[in-house]
């Protein structure tokens, strides 16, 4: 009994020494370093319901621009290490903390904006001393087979194919220097990456039927019946790939590649469609900058028979978008960031002469015009 008795207070001895050991421990000040934090960003995003204010198109219809979300989106999101003084023009960009990890942008509110989620989670690093500065881009080159990245620098090529196109390739401007002490300050504990910003020209496009003064035809004097038909509406260009330098100042597309066989990158009309004055604006078509002189725009338009549907006259034309005139002798550009909004107008005029004074005359007229790629609706910019 005397043994068992010792051997129990042996153990309770032991007991209380490591009890004190913890004791001590929690008492220690914890000096900071060692608190893991996580990475946590948002991005400005809008609603893409909302409709902004209107930018005239022609007298009978107006264009819609609407708002930009990051939700759903692939994001690359690159991090280098740095000081607290250091420039953001003078960082090493290839002291990589995050090496274009993958994240996706959501709906979810976050520092009155949007989050950005990393998918798989990062942190800080432990010693609050260190600093990071952040740049993004979208699609991510692992997200997106058209984006791919140049060797292990912050250059993506960006490339169409023949399904999808031209991606809408957007990226952000460097910010920084942040530590895991200034964001744990920061509103919900968040960097914001800043807005993300288009770095493609898109292409607008839109069909009218004109008289013979070149003015829009009201719906009521459309022809009845109408025989009119737009059999083919695509977008091509010879320049199917290009480089962008995340770093680069001013922000610029080299290496754009013209070799190889022409590429259909939009195609917006393939089968027989009535030609009426409610055809919707057909976009959503991306191109490399500065190449309006390499890419083109091609439509068929058909007049049918009166009874059947072979076509009277057939009248086809494909054009450089540099030929589409914004004003005498000044053609349409490609410019990045901004919307080339492209006017083709059909004009149908009746010989009231013989042999047929019902058989009109087709011919085709483009137009166009540079608008700014801005949600917000407060500028509209036409080339003079």
């Amino acid at each position: 009994m005397k043994r068992i008795q010792y051997i129990y207070s042996a153990v309770v001895c032991a007991l209380l020494v490591f009890a004190g050991c913890d004791k001590d421990a929690v008492d220690t000040p914890d000096t900071g370093e060692g608190e893991k934090v996580a990475i946590t960003l948002s991005a400005p995003s809008q609603p893409v319901t909302v409709d902004i204010e209107s930018v005239r198109v022609s007298p009978s219809r107006d264009m819609q621009t609407r708002a930009e979300t990051i939700n759903g989106r692939s994001i690359g999101v690159v991090a280098v290490n740095t000081d607290e003084t250091t420039p953001l023009a003078a960082v090493d960009w290839s002291d990589y903390y995050l090496d274009h990890v993958r994240a996706n942008g959501t709906n979810t509110p976050l520092n009155s904006e949007k989050e950005v989620v990393f998918a798989t989670p990062q942190w800080w690093p432990y010693n609050p001393a260190e600093y990071l500065a952040f740049v993004a881009y979208s699609p991510h080159n692992g997200g997106d087979g058209r984006v791919t990245r140049v060797g292990t620098s912050n250059t993506l090529k960006v490339t169409a194919n023949t399904t999808d196109a031209f991606p809408d390739f957007v990226y952000t401007e460097p910010v920084g220097p942040w530590n895991k002490e200034t964001a744990k300050a920061a509103p919900d504990k968040a960097v914001s990456l800043g807005e993300f910003q288009h770095a493609l020209a898109k292409l607008d496009i839109e069909v009218i039927l004109v008289d013979k003064h070149g003015d829009p035809i009201p719906s009521a004097q459309f022809p009845n019946p109408n025989r009119l038909r737009i059999t083919e509406l695509k977008v091509s260009t010879e320049v199917k790939n290009g480089e962008f330098n995340l770093l680069a100042s001013p922000k610029a597309w080299t290496a754009l590649d013209a070799t190889g066989s022409e590429q259909t990158v939009r195609t917006h009309i393939s089968s027989s469609t009535t030609l009426t004055s409610d055809l919707p604006l057909y976009t959503g078509c991306m191109l490399l900058p500065g190449t309006e002189g390499k890419s083109y725009v091609t439509i068929t338009v058909q007049e049918l028979q009166p009874t059947e549907s072979t076509a009277v006259t057939m009248v086809t034309r494909k054009a450089k978008i540099s030929e589409f005139e914004v004003s005498a002798g000044v053609g349409a550009m490609l410019e990045m960031g901004k919307i080339t909004k492209l006017t083709i107008k059909v004009k149908y005029v009746a010989i009231p002469t013989p042999p047929d004074p019902e058989d009109p005359d087709v011919e085709l007229i483009l137009e166009g015009q540079l608008v700014e790629w801005d949600y917000k609706g407060e500028s509209t910019v036409t080339i003079e």
